[in-house]
Protein backbone atom coordinates (compact mmCIF):
# COMPACT_ATOMS: atom_id res chain seq x y z
CA UNK A 1 0.00 0.00 0.00
CA UNK A 2 2.84 2.47 0.85
CA UNK A 3 4.62 2.32 -2.56
CA UNK A 4 1.22 2.67 -4.26
CA UNK A 5 0.39 5.82 -2.25
CA UNK A 6 3.85 7.29 -2.90
CA UNK A 7 3.37 6.92 -6.69
CA UNK A 8 -0.21 8.28 -6.66
CA UNK A 9 -0.12 11.04 -4.07
CA UNK A 10 -0.63 13.74 -6.72
CA UNK A 11 -3.56 11.86 -8.37
CA UNK A 12 -5.29 11.40 -5.02
CA UNK A 13 -4.83 15.07 -4.18
CA UNK A 14 -6.22 16.18 -7.56
CA UNK A 15 -9.23 13.85 -7.20
CA UNK A 16 -9.97 15.11 -3.70
CA UNK A 17 -9.82 18.74 -4.86
CA UNK A 18 -12.13 17.85 -7.79
CA UNK A 19 -14.67 16.32 -5.37
CA UNK A 20 -14.46 19.36 -3.10
CA UNK A 21 -14.96 21.75 -6.02
CA UNK A 22 -17.89 19.66 -7.32
CA UNK A 23 -19.58 19.64 -3.91
CA UNK A 24 -19.19 23.42 -3.69
CA UNK A 25 -20.66 23.88 -7.14
CA UNK A 26 -23.65 21.69 -6.30
CA UNK A 27 -24.24 23.67 -3.08
CA UNK A 28 -24.09 26.92 -4.99
CA UNK A 29 -26.53 25.60 -7.61
CA UNK A 30 -28.97 24.41 -4.91
CA UNK A 31 -29.05 27.88 -3.39
CA UNK A 32 -29.49 29.40 -6.82
CA UNK A 33 -32.35 26.95 -7.57
CA UNK A 34 -34.20 27.88 -4.38
CA UNK A 35 -33.80 31.61 -5.05
CA UNK A 36 -34.53 31.61 -8.77
CA UNK A 37 -37.32 29.01 -8.99
CA UNK A 38 -40.19 31.44 -8.12
CA UNK A 39 -38.80 34.12 -10.43
CA UNK A 40 -38.36 31.58 -13.23
CA UNK A 41 -41.96 30.40 -12.82
CA UNK A 42 -43.22 33.99 -12.86
CA UNK A 43 -41.13 34.79 -15.95
CA UNK A 44 -42.37 31.68 -17.73
CA UNK A 45 -45.98 32.69 -17.04
CA UNK A 46 -45.34 36.20 -18.33
CA UNK A 47 -43.74 34.84 -21.49
CA UNK A 48 -46.62 32.46 -22.03
CA UNK A 49 -49.14 35.26 -21.50
CA UNK A 50 -47.24 37.53 -23.95
CA UNK A 51 -47.14 34.81 -26.62
CA UNK A 52 -50.81 34.10 -26.09
CA UNK A 53 -51.67 37.78 -26.54
CA UNK A 54 -49.56 37.97 -29.69
CA UNK A 55 -51.23 34.87 -31.05
CA UNK A 56 -54.72 36.26 -30.41
CA UNK A 57 -53.81 39.65 -31.92
CA UNK A 58 -52.30 38.24 -35.07
CA UNK A 59 -54.20 35.02 -35.61
CA UNK A 60 -57.59 35.07 -33.79
CA UNK A 61 -59.01 38.58 -34.00
CA UNK A 62 -57.93 39.75 -37.57
CA UNK A 63 -60.06 38.75 -40.54
CA UNK A 64 -57.03 37.53 -42.48
CA UNK A 65 -54.78 35.38 -40.27
CA UNK A 66 -50.98 35.81 -40.33
CA UNK A 67 -49.06 33.03 -42.19
CA UNK A 68 -46.88 32.64 -39.12
CA UNK A 69 -49.86 31.64 -36.98
CA UNK A 70 -48.84 27.99 -37.00
CA UNK A 71 -45.40 28.75 -35.59
CA UNK A 72 -46.89 31.22 -33.12
CA UNK A 73 -49.32 28.54 -31.94
CA UNK A 74 -46.46 26.09 -31.36
CA UNK A 75 -44.49 28.79 -29.55
CA UNK A 76 -47.48 29.65 -27.40
CA UNK A 77 -47.99 25.96 -26.48
CA UNK A 78 -44.27 25.54 -25.74
CA UNK A 79 -44.35 28.62 -23.47
CA UNK A 80 -47.36 27.22 -21.66
CA UNK A 81 -45.54 23.90 -21.17
CA UNK A 82 -42.48 25.73 -19.86
CA UNK A 83 -44.66 27.69 -17.43
CA UNK A 84 -46.23 24.46 -16.19
CA UNK A 85 -42.80 22.82 -15.72
CA UNK A 86 -41.59 25.93 -13.89
CA UNK A 87 -44.60 25.76 -11.61
CA UNK A 88 -43.90 22.10 -10.90
CA UNK A 89 -40.24 22.82 -10.10
CA UNK A 90 -41.17 25.75 -7.88
CA UNK A 91 -43.77 23.62 -6.04
CA UNK A 92 -41.33 20.76 -5.60
CA UNK A 93 -38.55 23.04 -4.34
CA UNK A 94 -40.96 24.71 -1.93
CA UNK A 95 -42.27 21.36 -0.65
CA UNK A 96 -38.78 19.75 -0.28
CA UNK A 97 -37.02 22.72 1.31
CA UNK A 98 -36.20 20.67 4.41
CA UNK A 99 -34.58 17.87 2.39
CA UNK A 100 -32.56 20.40 0.36
CA UNK A 101 -31.11 21.86 3.53
CA UNK A 102 -30.05 18.39 4.69
CA UNK A 103 -28.45 17.72 1.30
CA UNK A 104 -26.62 21.07 1.48
CA UNK A 105 -25.26 20.18 4.90
CA UNK A 106 -23.98 16.82 3.71
CA UNK A 107 -22.40 18.42 0.64
CA UNK A 108 -20.63 20.91 2.91
CA UNK A 109 -19.26 18.03 5.00
CA UNK A 110 -18.12 16.24 1.84
CA UNK A 111 -16.45 19.43 0.57
CA UNK A 112 -14.63 19.95 3.86
CA UNK A 113 -13.42 16.36 4.04
CA UNK A 114 -12.33 16.38 0.39
CA UNK A 115 -10.28 19.58 0.91
CA UNK A 116 -8.69 18.12 4.02
CA UNK A 117 -7.74 15.01 2.03
CA UNK A 118 -6.30 17.15 -0.77
CA UNK A 119 -4.20 19.09 1.75
CA UNK A 120 -2.84 15.89 3.27
CA UNK A 121 -2.37 14.02 0.01
CA UNK A 122 1.42 14.89 -0.24
CA UNK A 123 1.89 13.28 3.16
CA UNK A 124 -0.25 10.22 2.65
CA UNK A 125 2.63 7.85 2.57
CA UNK A 126 3.86 9.25 5.85
CA UNK A 127 0.49 9.07 7.58
CA UNK A 128 -1.19 6.07 5.94
CA UNK A 129 -3.44 5.26 8.85
CA UNK A 130 -4.75 8.81 8.96
CA UNK A 131 -5.38 8.71 5.19
CA UNK A 132 -7.24 5.42 5.38
CA UNK A 133 -9.49 6.85 8.08
CA UNK A 134 -10.19 9.96 6.04
CA UNK A 135 -10.99 7.84 2.98
CA UNK A 136 -13.39 5.78 5.01
CA UNK A 137 -15.04 8.96 6.28
CA UNK A 138 -15.19 10.25 2.70
CA UNK A 139 -16.81 7.01 1.53
CA UNK A 140 -19.31 7.17 4.36
CA UNK A 141 -20.16 10.76 3.51
CA UNK A 142 -20.66 9.82 -0.14
CA UNK A 143 -23.03 7.03 0.89
CA UNK A 144 -25.00 9.46 3.03
CA UNK A 145 -25.19 11.91 0.11
CA UNK A 146 -26.51 9.13 -2.18
CA UNK A 147 -29.06 8.09 0.42
CA UNK A 148 -30.19 11.71 0.83
CA UNK A 149 -30.53 12.05 -2.93
CA UNK A 150 -32.70 8.95 -3.09
CA UNK A 151 -34.81 10.22 -0.18
CA UNK A 152 -35.14 13.58 -1.93
CA UNK A 153 -36.31 11.89 -5.14
CA UNK A 154 -38.84 9.73 -3.29
CA UNK A 155 -40.09 12.71 -1.29
CA UNK A 156 -40.56 14.75 -4.46
CA UNK A 157 -42.79 12.00 -5.95
CA UNK A 158 -44.79 11.62 -2.72
CA UNK A 159 -45.23 15.40 -2.47
CA UNK A 160 -46.53 15.57 -6.02
CA UNK A 161 -49.03 12.73 -5.44
CA UNK A 162 -50.16 14.30 -2.17
CA UNK A 163 -50.66 17.65 -3.87
CA UNK A 164 -52.92 16.00 -6.50
CA UNK A 165 -54.94 14.16 -3.83
CA UNK A 166 -55.27 17.40 -1.88
CA UNK A 167 -56.54 19.21 -4.96
CA UNK A 168 -59.12 16.49 -5.66
CA UNK A 169 -60.24 16.47 -2.00
CA UNK A 170 -60.68 20.23 -2.03
CA UNK A 171 -62.82 19.92 -5.17
CA UNK A 172 -65.03 17.25 -3.57
CA UNK A 173 -65.26 19.33 -0.41
CA UNK A 174 -66.45 22.32 -2.41
CA UNK A 175 -69.05 20.24 -4.26
CA UNK A 176 -70.32 18.78 -0.98
CA UNK A 177 -70.51 22.25 0.53
CA UNK A 178 -72.61 23.42 -2.44
CA UNK A 179 -74.95 20.41 -2.08
CA UNK A 180 -75.25 21.04 1.64
CA UNK A 181 -76.10 24.67 1.03
CA UNK A 182 -78.84 23.72 -1.47
CA UNK A 183 -80.24 21.10 0.95
CA UNK A 184 -80.39 23.62 3.75
CA UNK A 185 -82.43 25.98 1.55
CA UNK A 186 -84.82 23.12 0.68
CA UNK A 187 -85.09 22.18 4.35
CA UNK A 188 -85.95 25.74 5.26
CA UNK A 189 -88.64 25.88 2.53
CA UNK A 190 -90.11 22.53 3.63
CA UNK A 191 -90.19 23.60 7.28
CA UNK A 192 -92.06 26.76 6.32
CA UNK A 193 -94.60 24.79 4.26
CA UNK A 194 -95.09 22.32 7.13
CA UNK A 195 -95.68 25.17 9.57
CA UNK A 196 -98.22 26.77 7.22
CA UNK A 197 -100.01 23.45 6.69
CA UNK A 198 -100.23 22.75 10.42
CA UNK A 199 -101.56 26.23 11.02
CA UNK A 200 -104.22 25.81 8.30
CA UNK A 201 -105.18 22.35 9.60
CA UNK A 202 -105.53 23.63 13.14
CA UNK A 203 -107.83 26.40 11.95
CA UNK A 204 -110.05 23.86 10.14
CA UNK A 205 -110.66 21.64 13.20
CA UNK A 206 -114.30 22.17 14.24
CA UNK A 207 -115.12 23.21 17.78
CA UNK A 208 -118.10 21.10 18.90
CA UNK A 209 -120.17 21.91 21.94
CA UNK A 210 -121.05 19.31 24.58
CA UNK A 211 -124.29 18.26 22.85
CA UNK A 212 -122.54 17.60 19.53
CA UNK A 213 -119.70 15.77 21.27
CA UNK A 214 -122.14 13.51 23.11
CA UNK A 215 -124.05 12.77 19.92
CA UNK A 216 -120.89 11.88 18.01
CA UNK A 217 -119.70 9.76 20.92
CA UNK A 218 -122.91 7.75 20.73
CA UNK A 219 -122.44 7.27 16.98
CA UNK A 220 -118.87 6.04 17.45
CA UNK A 221 -119.88 3.72 20.29
CA UNK A 222 -122.81 2.17 18.37
CA UNK A 223 -122.29 2.90 14.64
CA UNK A 224 -124.76 0.25 13.38
CA UNK A 225 -128.37 -0.19 14.48
CA UNK A 226 -130.49 -3.17 13.52
CA UNK A 227 -133.84 -2.16 12.10
CA UNK A 228 -136.40 -4.95 11.89
CA UNK A 229 -140.10 -4.94 11.02
CA UNK A 230 -142.59 -7.76 11.48
CA UNK A 231 -145.19 -8.45 8.82
CA UNK A 232 -148.43 -9.95 10.19
CA UNK A 233 -146.93 -10.82 13.55
CA UNK A 234 -148.73 -13.44 15.64
CA UNK A 235 -149.82 -11.98 19.01
CA UNK A 236 -148.76 -15.07 21.00
CA UNK A 237 -147.26 -18.53 20.70
CA UNK A 238 -150.69 -20.20 20.54
CA UNK A 239 -151.64 -18.23 17.48
CA UNK A 240 -148.25 -18.97 15.92
CA UNK A 241 -148.54 -22.73 16.43
CA UNK A 242 -152.25 -23.00 15.49
CA UNK A 243 -151.52 -23.55 11.72
CA UNK A 244 -149.41 -26.56 12.75
CA UNK A 245 -151.66 -28.27 15.31
CA UNK A 246 -155.04 -27.73 13.58
CA UNK A 247 -154.23 -29.98 10.54
CA UNK A 248 -152.62 -32.46 12.95
CA UNK A 249 -155.95 -32.82 14.83
CA UNK A 250 -157.91 -33.21 11.58
CA UNK A 251 -155.57 -35.95 10.34
CA UNK A 252 -155.87 -37.80 13.64
CA UNK A 253 -159.66 -37.40 13.49
CA UNK A 254 -159.79 -39.02 10.03
CA UNK A 255 -157.47 -41.81 11.19
CA UNK A 256 -159.68 -42.61 14.21
CA UNK A 257 -162.85 -42.40 12.10
CA UNK A 258 -161.63 -45.13 9.72
CA UNK A 259 -160.78 -47.28 12.70
CA UNK A 260 -164.53 -47.28 13.42
CA UNK A 261 -165.91 -47.11 9.86
CA UNK A 262 -164.85 -49.50 7.06
CA UNK A 263 -163.36 -47.67 4.09
CA UNK A 264 -165.50 -49.73 1.68
CA UNK A 265 -168.97 -51.22 2.39
CA UNK A 266 -168.87 -55.03 2.10
CA UNK A 267 -172.55 -55.32 1.08
CA UNK A 268 -171.97 -52.86 -1.74
CA UNK A 269 -168.92 -54.84 -2.86
CA UNK A 270 -170.90 -58.08 -2.79
CA UNK A 271 -173.83 -56.51 -4.63
CA UNK A 272 -171.55 -55.43 -7.48
CA UNK A 273 -172.18 -51.72 -7.10
CA UNK A 274 -170.16 -49.25 -9.13
CA UNK A 275 -166.64 -48.68 -7.80
CA UNK A 276 -167.03 -44.92 -7.62
CA UNK A 277 -170.24 -45.36 -5.61
CA UNK A 278 -168.46 -47.65 -3.18
CA UNK A 279 -165.60 -45.06 -2.80
CA UNK A 280 -168.03 -42.18 -2.18
CA UNK A 281 -170.12 -44.29 0.21
CA UNK A 282 -167.08 -44.89 2.40
CA UNK A 283 -165.75 -41.34 2.11
CA UNK A 284 -168.79 -39.09 2.70
CA UNK A 285 -169.64 -40.24 6.23
CA UNK A 286 -166.08 -39.51 7.40
CA UNK A 287 -166.18 -36.11 5.69
CA UNK A 288 -169.40 -35.30 7.56
CA UNK A 289 -167.75 -36.31 10.83
CA UNK A 290 -164.73 -34.18 9.89
CA UNK A 291 -166.93 -31.15 9.25
CA UNK A 292 -168.51 -31.52 12.68
CA UNK A 293 -165.03 -31.95 14.18
CA UNK A 294 -163.87 -28.77 12.45
CA UNK A 295 -166.82 -26.73 13.72
CA UNK A 296 -166.27 -27.97 17.27
CA UNK A 297 -162.51 -27.42 17.11
CA UNK A 298 -162.68 -23.85 15.81
CA UNK A 299 -165.47 -22.96 18.27
CA UNK A 300 -163.33 -24.03 21.20
CA UNK A 301 -160.22 -22.28 19.81
CA UNK A 302 -162.04 -19.01 19.17
CA UNK A 303 -164.50 -18.64 22.05
CA UNK A 304 -162.81 -20.70 24.76
CA UNK A 305 -159.12 -20.13 24.12
CA UNK A 306 -159.36 -16.76 22.34
CA UNK A 307 -157.81 -17.51 18.93
CA UNK A 308 -158.20 -14.43 16.72
CA UNK A 309 -158.29 -15.02 12.98
CA UNK A 310 -157.73 -12.40 10.31
CA UNK A 311 -160.12 -14.31 7.99
CA UNK A 312 -162.37 -16.49 10.17
CA UNK A 313 -164.86 -17.59 7.48
CA UNK A 314 -162.06 -18.34 5.03
CA UNK A 315 -160.26 -20.36 7.68
CA UNK A 316 -163.30 -22.53 8.45
CA UNK A 317 -164.12 -23.09 4.78
CA UNK A 318 -160.50 -24.02 4.00
CA UNK A 319 -160.50 -26.50 6.89
CA UNK A 320 -163.59 -28.22 5.39
CA UNK A 321 -161.47 -28.82 2.26
CA UNK A 322 -158.60 -30.07 4.39
CA UNK A 323 -160.91 -32.51 6.17
CA UNK A 324 -162.18 -33.89 2.86
CA UNK A 325 -158.61 -34.31 1.52
CA UNK A 326 -157.29 -36.03 4.65
CA UNK A 327 -160.33 -38.35 4.74
CA UNK A 328 -159.77 -39.38 1.10
CA UNK A 329 -156.05 -40.15 1.69
CA UNK A 330 -156.66 -42.16 4.87
CA UNK A 331 -159.56 -44.04 3.16
CA UNK A 332 -157.34 -45.11 0.25
CA UNK A 333 -154.49 -46.30 2.49
CA UNK A 334 -156.90 -48.43 4.55
CA UNK A 335 -158.80 -49.71 1.49
CA UNK A 336 -155.66 -50.68 -0.41
CA UNK A 337 -153.44 -52.09 2.34
CA UNK A 338 -155.99 -53.19 4.95
CA UNK A 339 -154.68 -53.41 8.50
CA UNK A 340 -151.18 -52.40 7.33
CA UNK A 341 -152.70 -49.20 5.99
CA UNK A 342 -153.22 -47.92 9.55
CA UNK A 343 -149.47 -48.14 10.13
CA UNK A 344 -148.86 -46.33 6.84
CA UNK A 345 -151.29 -43.57 7.89
CA UNK A 346 -149.33 -43.07 11.11
CA UNK A 347 -145.97 -43.12 9.27
CA UNK A 348 -147.23 -40.57 6.74
CA UNK A 349 -148.35 -38.34 9.60
CA UNK A 350 -144.84 -38.44 11.10
CA UNK A 351 -143.27 -37.49 7.78
CA UNK A 352 -145.67 -34.58 7.34
CA UNK A 353 -145.08 -33.25 10.86
CA UNK A 354 -141.28 -33.20 10.37
CA UNK A 355 -141.32 -31.70 6.87
CA UNK A 356 -144.21 -29.21 7.05
CA UNK A 357 -142.16 -26.41 8.66
CA UNK A 358 -144.75 -25.80 11.37
CA UNK A 359 -142.32 -25.09 14.21
CA UNK A 360 -139.15 -23.94 12.40
CA UNK A 361 -138.43 -23.06 8.77
CA UNK A 362 -138.07 -26.22 6.75
CA UNK A 363 -134.75 -24.89 5.37
CA UNK A 364 -133.19 -25.57 8.78
CA UNK A 365 -134.20 -29.26 8.62
CA UNK A 366 -132.06 -32.07 7.15
CA UNK A 367 -131.95 -32.47 3.39
CA UNK A 368 -134.33 -35.45 3.32
CA UNK A 369 -137.20 -33.43 4.82
CA UNK A 370 -136.45 -30.53 2.47
CA UNK A 371 -136.74 -32.97 -0.42
CA UNK A 372 -140.17 -34.42 0.54
CA UNK A 373 -141.61 -31.07 1.72
CA UNK A 374 -143.23 -30.09 -1.65
CA UNK A 375 -144.89 -33.52 -2.12
CA UNK A 376 -146.95 -33.73 1.10
CA UNK A 377 -150.35 -32.00 1.59
CA UNK A 378 -149.78 -30.75 5.14
CA UNK A 379 -146.93 -28.49 3.91
CA UNK A 380 -149.43 -26.46 1.88
CA UNK A 381 -152.05 -26.54 4.65
CA UNK A 382 -149.68 -25.00 7.23
CA UNK A 383 -148.61 -22.20 4.90
CA UNK A 384 -152.22 -21.38 3.88
CA UNK A 385 -153.47 -21.33 7.51
CA UNK A 386 -150.75 -18.83 8.46
CA UNK A 387 -152.06 -16.40 5.86
CA UNK A 388 -155.69 -16.98 6.90
CA UNK A 389 -155.11 -16.63 10.66
CA UNK A 390 -152.43 -13.87 10.93
CA UNK A 391 -152.96 -12.15 7.57
CA UNK A 392 -151.03 -11.71 4.37
CA UNK A 393 -151.43 -12.42 0.69
CA UNK A 394 -153.84 -15.15 -0.42
CA UNK A 395 -151.68 -16.64 -3.16
CA UNK A 396 -150.45 -19.53 -0.95
CA UNK A 397 -154.12 -20.18 0.04
CA UNK A 398 -155.31 -20.62 -3.55
CA UNK A 399 -152.24 -22.71 -4.30
CA UNK A 400 -153.03 -24.96 -1.35
CA UNK A 401 -156.66 -25.34 -2.49
CA UNK A 402 -155.54 -26.56 -5.89
CA UNK A 403 -153.10 -29.05 -4.36
CA UNK A 404 -155.68 -30.37 -1.87
CA UNK A 405 -158.27 -30.84 -4.60
CA UNK A 406 -155.72 -32.78 -6.63
CA UNK A 407 -154.84 -34.99 -3.65
CA UNK A 408 -158.59 -35.56 -2.93
CA UNK A 409 -159.43 -36.52 -6.52
CA UNK A 410 -156.41 -38.78 -6.78
CA UNK A 411 -157.12 -40.53 -3.48
CA UNK A 412 -160.79 -41.13 -4.43
CA UNK A 413 -159.74 -42.52 -7.82
CA UNK A 414 -157.28 -44.90 -6.17
CA UNK A 415 -159.96 -45.97 -3.67
CA UNK A 416 -162.36 -46.70 -6.55
CA UNK A 417 -159.65 -48.76 -8.22
CA UNK A 418 -159.13 -50.69 -5.01
CA UNK A 419 -162.90 -51.31 -4.79
CA UNK A 420 -162.91 -52.64 -8.36
CA UNK A 421 -160.11 -55.02 -7.50
CA UNK A 422 -161.98 -56.22 -4.39
CA UNK A 423 -164.99 -57.12 -6.59
CA UNK A 424 -162.85 -59.57 -8.59
CA UNK A 425 -162.64 -63.01 -6.85
CA UNK A 426 -159.36 -64.88 -7.06
CA UNK A 427 -158.30 -68.36 -5.95
CA UNK A 428 -156.46 -66.86 -3.02
CA UNK A 429 -159.69 -65.30 -1.75
CA UNK A 430 -161.71 -68.50 -2.38
CA UNK A 431 -159.11 -70.82 -0.84
CA UNK A 432 -157.09 -68.92 1.74
CA UNK A 433 -153.87 -70.47 2.98
CA UNK A 434 -154.14 -72.66 6.05
CA UNK A 435 -151.72 -71.75 8.79
CA UNK A 436 -150.99 -73.86 11.87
Amino acid sequence: MGPFLEGNEKTIGDTARLVADSAGAVRHNLDTLVRTAPAAAEGAHKAAATLNAVYKARCTDPVLPDPACTDLKKAEQAAADVAKVADDVNALVADQNGDLKKLDGRLATLQQQARALADRAPRLSEDLDDAVAKINQLNQGADEVAAGARTLHSGLGTARTGAQDLDEGVGRLRTGADDLSGGMYKLADGSEKLSDGLHDGASQIPDYDKKDRDRRTDVMADPVQLVSRDLHKAPNYGTGFAPYFIPLSLWVGAMVAYMLITPMNRRALAAGAAAWRIALAGWLPVVAIGVLQTVALMSVLHWAIGLQMARAAGTVGFLFLVTACFAAIVQWLNARFGAAGRILVLALLMLQLTSAGGTYPVQTSPGFFNAIHPFLPMSYVVEALRRLITGGGLTPVWHACVVLLAFTAGALALTALSARRRQVWTLDRLHPELTL
